[in-house]
């Protein structure tokens, strides 16, 4: 079992177990798996953990206990369930004064009150106290996004990665910014990182792949990587990636039409598009079966060497 399903398989469990010694114990073991994942999944987090907390905290560590405090007063804030954040910030500030794990919190939670000046407040201050911490680095980032500064949000983030080059999140939150701002070449630069470091993630494959379709051009370099990155997404996804399949088709239209122009009478190979075309429609008749006249359409389209509509319509995932 994947730790995903496991986590899954374990929310489950609490939610059959209600309350009660069962409840306790499978809510320990999601909220421990949840901070493993780095998944925030809040509306449970918040609701599950503030049980914990509010019925059975004596069963829990003290390190264990002022993890779940934090966990839980950040899901309270993604939430809006301000009144519970409060109580969760205010009983960490009062465990652990002028800490990072504090202030860091109560930055945050005026962020989520849209206080930002009380939050920059808070910032400067945590900064003159631990000017290297990497959570603060991360906080003054979201605040200048939260004031719209995508300018300063983008330098903040690339002197981050100039010592914290391993980060992912961080990789994925400049690719999202370069392309907020339509810079795809900066955005395939920061995906080319994240495949450096996982070159079998479906979605690093598949977005880097819309990038470079994105960016397209009058050459066909562009497309030909594109359907290349397509290609191994569909391959490691084992033909269930909806996306990647379109992306396939799309770029083979694109090459067709490319081909066809500098070289008439010579179409581009059309196997791969076939192929992606007919798992399209297997998997459009499982789980869509309503759409599959726009998806034989579309694939038409394609067969004519026309270029395929943008990759960010519908689909059956």
């Amino acid at each position: 079992m994947s730790n995903s399903a496991e986590l899954d398989a374990v929310l489950e469990d609490i939610r059959a177990a209600a309350k009660g010694g069962a409840f306790a114990a499978s809510t320990r073991r999601y909220l421990k798996l949840a901070r493993e994942l780095r998944r925030r999944d809040s509306e449970n987090v918040a609701l599950f953990g503030s049980q914990l907390l509010r019925n059975h905290k004596g069963i829990l560590s003290q390190e264990e206990l002022w993890q779940v405090h934090e966990q839980v007063a950040v899901a309270a804030m993604d939430v809006r369930s301000m009144d519970l954040a409060f109580s969760l910030v205010q009983a960490v500030r009062k465990r652990f004064p002028d800490s990072a794990r504090a202030e860091r919190l109560t930055g945050m939670y005026f962020e989520a009150k849209g206080q930002l000046d009380q939050a920059s407040e808070v910032y400067s201050r945590f900064q003159s106290e631990f000017p290297e911490h990497e959570l603060l680095e991360k906080r003054k980032i979201a605040m200048e996004r939260a004031k719209g500064n995508t300018a300063s949000a983008i330098s903040l983030l690339q002197k981050y990665l100039d010592t914290n080059q391993m980060d992912k999140d961080a990789w994925e939150e400049l690719a999202d910014l370069y392309l907020q701002g339509q810079m795809y070449g900066q955005a395939a630069h920061c995906l080319e990182e994240l495949l450096l470091h996982q070159p079998a993630n479906i979605s690093y494959l598949v977005h880097y792949a819309d990038i470079l379709y994105t960016m397209g051009g009058s050459s066909s370099s562009n497309f030909r990587t594109a359907l290349t990155y397509y290609s191994a997404a569909i391959e490691t996804s084992e033909g269930q990636n909806v996306r990647a399949l379109y992306g396939a088709c799309a770029c083979s239209a694109q090459l067709a039409g490319t081909k066809a122009r500098s070289q008439p009478g010579q179409p581009a190979p059309p196997e791969l598009s076939s192929l992606a075309g007919q798992q399209l429609l297997k998997l459009y008749k499982a789980q869509a079966p309503d759409k599959v006249g726009l998806v034989e359409h579309l694939l038409r389209l394609q067969d004519s060497s026309s270029p395929v509509p943008s990759l960010t319509e519908g689909s059956a995932s």
